[in-house]
């Protein structure tokens, strides 16, 4: 059998499994209407639906990378910053606005009217994004939304794509610059991250960048979009996908909390936990002041209690379950281990404790055998995130902006076992995340 017949037996056998499972509710494309299935980021599709979606867009790639020609292939991709660059305008424009506006459909005339912006430049930004799905030409110089570019009406989605396209795209191209330069090349340090010399030029950090009360605009564009909009599309995986519940009554300690939003959520779902909020006297004083109301009973009861605690020191508080969401990815080997070391510490006064933490797992998106002929969905590592193109792509994203070391399964389990723990369990979200529950190595054994 050739590759590609290997491509059309695969696919096939999982369109049809996935229709079979989906039944009526099949997705739709060129509708201006969202597929509650797919698109809603509170609900999650069964675990075998989410696999073979996986495993069918894993194909389609091989397909489509087989049937290009490789010239081609390498322009398309040395030219994706300008598809986001039009995406990135119709946003600015608010096109999605503008179409319905008009009833739904509109001549591109009218939409260069109401836009304000000539009308042949805009027909090429719609026609770049109607080659992606994201707009319909219904008929010649008539344009419709469909399912992807009504998603844009959302503000959320439009301050992620101006913010991401905005910083994101700079940073992207101190990316190579990074990887050569002597003085950076083995760095993971805020200070030497791209952002510096492609976005602030004067060594500001991205955390000291977005605190400069200049740069509010782009603050809020962050927070609206990456905090607001971004954090939701993992958030039902994190509070579905973990088994919190069986944590019963435990103490969570939610060690570098930040704007502690995943832990809010947690807790509105699971009212049994207590939870106490770690971080810098700022980010406390912050969190304090912006609490929900909701949750503020269980505030006066001490169930939910906030503490300032810097990672780097000897920890203060006790408890059953130590949870770290996007802390490790922030730092280098031996300032990762040095807060490790200090959480070991504090776990050994708790038996039987334990550590979760909710990262991005650097992935190989399938490893091919040089003598099989199976589809790459076959081939698709089990030990890794879901989505590791997309986990990969978030990678480089927040590396370019603030530093970091995001690192694999195999990564964590040795930076791990040197600060003395044991990696117990891997929970697979149906996201580009995962959770990792570690035990002190004394306990496993």
């Amino acid at each position: 059998m050739s590759y590609l017949s290997a491509l059309r037996v695969s696919l096939n056998e999982k369109l049809l499994q996935l229709e079979e499972s989906l039944e009526s509710n099949l997705p739709h494309l060129l509708d201006a209407s969202p597929y509650s299935f797919l698109d809603d980021a509170e609900i999650l599709p069964p675990k075998l639906v989410f696999d073979l979606l996986e495993k069918i867009r894993v194909d389609l790639k091989a397909v489509d990378s087989m049937i290009t020609p490789t010239r081609f292939k390498l322009v398309e991709m040395g030219m994706l910053h300008y598809k986001c660059a039009a995406l990135n305008t119709a946003v600015v424009l608010n096109v999605a606005q503008a179409i319905e506006s008009f009833g739904g459909e509109a001549q591109l005339c009218d939409l260069a009217m109401k836009c304000d912006v000539n009308e042949h430049k805009l027909g090429r930004i719609l026609r770049t994004l109607t080659g992606e799905f994201v707009f319909v030409e219904c008929s010649p110089d008539r344009f419709k939304n469909s399912r992807h570019s009504i998603a844009l009406l959302s503000p959320g989605a439009r301050s992620f794509i101006s913010f991401i396209t905005d910083l994101g795209m700079k940073c992207a191209n101190g990316i190579p610059g990074d990887m050569v330069n002597p003085d950076t090349k083995h760095s993971f340090s805020d200070r030497t991250a791209p952002f510096c010399k492609m976005v602030s030029k004067n060594d500001q950090t991205f955390a000291e960048y977005m605190g400069d009360p200049k740069n509010a605009e782009m603050v809020a564009l962050g927070n609206e979009g990456i905090v607001g909009w971004l954090n939701g599309l993992t958030r039902a995986s994190l509070i579905n996908d973990y088994p919190w519940e069986a944590l019963g009554d435990a103490k969570v300690i939610d060690l570098g909390c930040g704007m502690g939003d995943s832990g809010i959520d947690v807790l509105k779902k699971f009212p049994r936990l207590s939870w106490v909020y770690q971080d810098l006297p700022s980010v406390i004083d912050n969190l304090k002041e912006n609490f929900p109301d909701q949750l503020q009973p269980r505030v006066r009861d001490g169930q939910i209690s906030f503490v300032v605690q810097d990672y780097f020191q000897s920890n203060v508080s006790d408890g059953d379950v130590w949870y770290m969401r996007g802390v490790l990815h922030e730092y280098d080997d031996n300032e990762a281990l040095e807060v490790l070391k200090h959480l070991a510490v504090a776990m050994r006064r708790t038996p039987n404790s334990i550590m979760i933490i909710n990262e991005v797992l650097n992935c190989s998106p399938f490893i091919l055998p040089e003598t099989s002929i199976a589809p790459p969905s076959e081939h698709i590592p089990s030990d890794q995130s879901c989505l590791p193109s997309t986990g990969n792509t978030m990678t480089w994203s927040t590396f370019s902006l603030f530093g970091g070391k995001e690192r694999s399964l195999e990564e964590y389990e040795g930076l791990l076992n040197s600060a003395g723990f044991t990696v117990s369990k891997l929970y697979r979200f149906r996201t580009f995340t995962v959770m990792l529950e570690c035990v002190l190595s004394s306990q496993s054994k």
